[in-house]
């Protein structure tokens, strides 16, 4: 039987790792996962969204990588094209030196 956070909220503050367990699990069938999480973003303790607050930690670290991933993959496609630094810059909303800046970074001509 899937517990409610109202109705038994002990189980998402406890310390003990099977009322972790127990409440990540019940989080699962929860229809505001996602926004509680982001709840718990900030939060030191207890189990947000089905996570802790050291894996929500590691999840928007990890969000942050991929999107830095698939902007360096525009980046270098755009480059390939023959994209100026400034129209590229202008493309991604980013100021030609930042752009600049990164491509250097990347080990790509400006």
């Amino acid at each position: 039987m899937p517990y409610s956070c109202e109705a038994a909220p002990e189980l998402w503050f406890s310390e003990r790792a099977e009322d972790i367990a127990q409440a990540k699990e019940a989080c699962g069938f929860c229809p505001v996962r996602e926004e509680c999480a982001e709840l718990g973003d900030n939060e030191e303790f207890g189990v947000w969204g089905g996570m802790t607050p050291e894996e929500i930690r590691q999840a928007k670290r990890f969000r942050v990588l991929v999107l830095e991933e698939l902007r360096n993959a525009q980046i270098i496609l755009m480059q390939r094209d023959g994209a100026s630094v400034s129209a590229m810059a202008r493309e991604l909303g980013m100021p030609r030196k930042t752009l600049a800046d990164r491509l250097r970074k990347m080990g790509l001509a400006a």
